[in-house]
């Protein structure tokens, strides 16, 4: 099934959604749903070629006997589903941009190489000071590292008041995130979703 020629908006919602089931029948076979949840509209991308998207919930079972949630996601971009992991449908969708920003570019798993200037305790430090001076960080460890056009992007995991989270480190944007329930590679990729879509629209030329 070829996708709707339109791009996704409010009046072709119908169509989108029985793309989306279709491809989740290829994908997942007898796993697939019979229904999706509600529609939830993404009407631009900060990703170049890509535009609108639906994102849509829905639960299967996929090799397990329980049901799971998941997401999928499909417009102006090549679809993909998710599991849910808690996410709201925006965070899904930070999620899918963040995958979507490793596959065009290619990103990998790699560790420090020593041409890289990293330091965890010092990238760790000069983060955590950024909203939190003088906070003590313990049990510091480096748990992902990638490769993103010949520059290191770093996972930290650490303990900050009480707190577990993960640090965004070396060339990657800086941030947290407290969601340490998700695997370190899921928390980059929503990191990275998050950080696109915030980044700031160049200025139009006719202004």
């Amino acid at each position: 099934m070829r996708p709707p020629e339109a791009p996704p908006s409010p009046e072709n919602q119908d169509a989108w959604r029985s793309y989306a089931l279709h491809y989740l029948r290829d994908q997942l076979r007898a796993d697939a749903p019979a229904v999706l949840g509600d529609a939830h509209l993404f009407p631009a991308s900060p990703l170049d070629g890509e535009s609108a998207v639906f994102v849509f919930p829905f639960s299967a079972r996929h090799g397990s006997a329980l049901d799971h949630d998941y997401y999928v996601v499909v417009g102006r971009t090549e679809p993909n589903y998710y599991p849910a992991y808690g996410l709201t449908p925006q965070e899904a969708f930070e999620l899918h941009l963040g995958t979507r920003f490793m596959l065009v570019l290619g990103v990998a798993q790699r560790p420090p190489a020593p041409e890289d200037d990293f330091d965890m305790n010092r990238d760790a430090r000069l983060i955590v000071d950024r909203v939190a001076p003088g906070v003590p960080i313990e049990d510091l460890a480096l748990v992902a590292s990638f490769d993103v056009e010949g520059l290191m992007h770093a996972v930290l995991k650490c303990r900050i008041k009480d707190t577990d989270a993960y640090i965004m480190a070396a060339s990657a944007p800086m941030g947290f995130c407290t969601r340490t329930d998700l695997p370190p590679q899921v928390a980059y990729r929503l990191h990275i979703g998050h950080a696109l879509r915030r980044e700031p629209k160049p200025a139009d030329d006719d202004a």
